[in-house]
């Protein structure tokens, strides 16, 4: 019997549910974008009213605008992460539960102003755009959410390091069409 889409790993870190995420919680996600060893980062709330937990909810993170001369910009979308055939990795973060419902957490006055102080690079900045991404901006995104009280999170370099293990660990089931894997964060809460 083969196993489900989108499910947990048991061996690398304490599993979630099976097919779907829980509400209240921030997520990182992982997505694939055509390298082994490369992937998109974003992070990820599921909108809770949406069954099932995580097919929909909003992604906030950075992408090179092919349309703007590649350069970078901050988006906020909303998406179905679940079922989504490019997620490799999903994982659990921290509970946000604190800062409200699913709209108080997404909304203007939470964690969007905290996102939208994380520094990105413009045309002829003095950042390389080689020494950019949308890791880069995650990391420094986990360090501005840390100094907000949002997240707990001593060293983004550990974290860095674990949500890539998981990301590597996951790689093979996703190559084999069997969908994302979900984990739980040890150096974030």
């Amino acid at each position: 019997m083969s196993e489900p889409k989108g499910h947990s790993d048991t061996t690398h870190r304490d599993p979630l549910p099976s097919l779907e995420l829980e509400p209240g919680l921030l997520y990182a996600s992982l997505t694939y974008r055509g390298d082994l060893a490369s992937w998109n980062w974003a992070f990820f709330v599921p909108n809770p009213s949406v069954s099932p937990i995580g097919s929909s909810g909003t992604v906030f993170h950075v992408i090179n605008d092919a349309d703007m001369n590649g350069e970078w910009k901050f988006e906020m979308e909303s998406k179905d992460v679940v079922s989504s055939p490019l997620v490799v990795a999903v994982v659990r973060l921290a509970d946000v539960g604190f800062l409200g419902g699913y709209e108080d957490v997404v909304g203007a006055d939470s964690l969007l102003p905290i996102f939208k102080t994380v520094a990105i690079p413009k045309i002829g900045s003095s950042i390389h755009p080689a020494e950019f991404s949308s890791r880069t901006w995650f990391l420094d995104a986990i360090g501005a959410l840390h100094d907000c009280g949002v997240v707990t999170c001593d060293d983004v370099w550990l974290l860095e390091r674990e949500i890539r293990r998981c990301a590597f660990s996951a790689m093979d089931k996703y190559l084999e069409n069997k969908g994302w894997t979900a984990f739980r964060s040890e150096h974030c809460s």
